[in-house]
């Protein structure tokens, strides 16, 4: 099993962890009253179906549902309805990026009405919701940063602030790109009805919190731009790796915070509302046409049930936490694409995905960010994806599974 440098400095320092309490640990800032603990930022969506609002999951999937009925009010045939995913995967995301490259140069790329995304596949997503030009700040980020242009070295971070590396420069870069001009055009998509969604990791309470950033993008509030930056980076904030994003929430005249991280740690893809029946929570007439012909689409910045390398382990405490990190985290990923996967099949929705190749392994350290290695590998997804992507529709979990 490949360990790298960086994996394994952390898991030496994940041993060393004992020596924190002598060192103390810093303060964070004021976490929510258990009383609230609950309670949600603004942005966030409140994933109670029977709740109705601007931030509710209902109103938001719900209305852009109702938005695609209507522009096909004077069709009798099943409405297409287009959901793409992105995984996280860290420099892997070099794989989506130039396989959505290559589709949208083949030119038979749908205009997708959902774009959801965690991790590094929350950091792709808002430029491949708006599609055309900005695809190229994907193929830049992917094929043209260095490590230090990301973030650097922070090791005394650790004792007392549980994080290696500064990510002041990734930070910047968010800032930068998420600024008014791009949250227009995302405004303007989510006026169309179209949905971007990202997921983090709320820390405190052990729960994925999806955001609605082109609901955030169409706010009048001032903080919209660090908001809309804040959850992107939270996204991707691998715990130990990066800091943690604090998200504010107000409670009356005090100000709280929430710790979030990579939304990957509790789901690596998602999608929410899939087993919905939104025809009866919207209210709908049963003489309107409300029948979807739906596809989820899957774009996996990894491989999907990778557990047929072979490479032994050797016996020291930071290889062997680090194979069981390494395995931990693959069956996540699997369990996350499954759990999509089973679900689209109850809703009679069309499941499609493309994942890294078992046999490729150009980039072997997720978080290294080298331009040779990743151009390989973006190279690689752009000829899938202009060649014509041949989707995996069928897919099992069943490790015992022989056929």
């Amino acid at each position: 099993m490949t360990i790298s440098k960086h994996t394994k400095h952390l898991l030496i320092l994940l041993l060393l962890l004992l020596f924190t309490m002598f060192s103390g640990c810093a303060t964070r800032p004021p976490a929510l009253p258990e009383a609230y603990s609950a309670t949600l930022p603004w942005g966030a969506i409140d994933l109670n179906i029977d709740k109705s609002g601007t931030f509710t999951l209902r109103d938001s999937i719900g209305s852009a549902l109702i938005k695609k009925a209507n522009g096909h009010r004077d069709s009798n045939a099943a409405i297409p309805f287009n959901i793409l995913t992105l995984s996280g995967g860290g420099t892997r995301g070099a794989f989506g990026s130039g396989l959505l490259s290559g589709w949208t140069d083949r030119g038979d790329i749908p205009e997708f009405d959902i774009v959801t995304g965690v991790s590094t596949g929350a950091v792709m997503a808002t430029f491949v919701f708006l599609g055309g030009d900005e695809l190229e700040k994907v193929k830049n980020f992917y094929t043209k940063m260095y490590t230090k242009d990301i973030y650097t070295t922070s090791w005394l971070s650790f004792f007392g602030f549980a994080y290696l590396m500064n990510p002041a420069p990734l930070k910047k870069l968010f800032s930068n790109n998420f600024n008014e001009a791009l949250l227009n055009s995302v405004a303007a998509e989510h006026a169309k009805g179209r949905r971007l969604y990202i997921g983090t990791t709320n820390i405190d309470t052990g729960q994925l919190i999806v955001w609605d950033m082109g609901a955030i993008a169409s706010s009048s509030r001032s903080d919209k731009y660090q908001r809309f930056s804040d959850i992107i980076y939270a996204s991707s904030a691998m715990p130990i790796f990066l800091p943690p994003q604090y998200i504010r929430v107000d409670i009356g005249d005090k100000e709280y915070y929430q710790m979030h991280v990579d939304g990957g740690i509790y789901s690596h893809v998602f999608m929410v509302g899939l087993l919905v029946d939104w025809k009866e929570v919207l209210g709908l007439r049963s003489d309107e046409n409300y029948i979807f012909d739906t596809t989820l689409y899957t774009i996996a910045n990894r491989k999907y049930r990778n557990r047929t390398m072979y490479d032994p382990v050797e016996q020291s405490p930071s290889d062997v936490i680090a194979a069981f990190i390494e395995i931990e985290t693959d069956l996540l990923f699997d369990k996350s694409v499954y759990r999509l996967y089973e679900s689209c099949i109850k809703k009679g929705i069309k499941f499609r995905m493309a994942a890294v190749p078992k046999d490729i392994n150009y980039v072997d350290d997720a978080t290294e960010f080298n331009p040779e290695k990743m151009t390989k590998l973006f190279n690689l997804g752009y000829n899938y994806g202009l060649s014509g992507i041949e989707w995996q529709d069928n897919i099992s979990i069943d490790e015992y599974d022989n056929r």
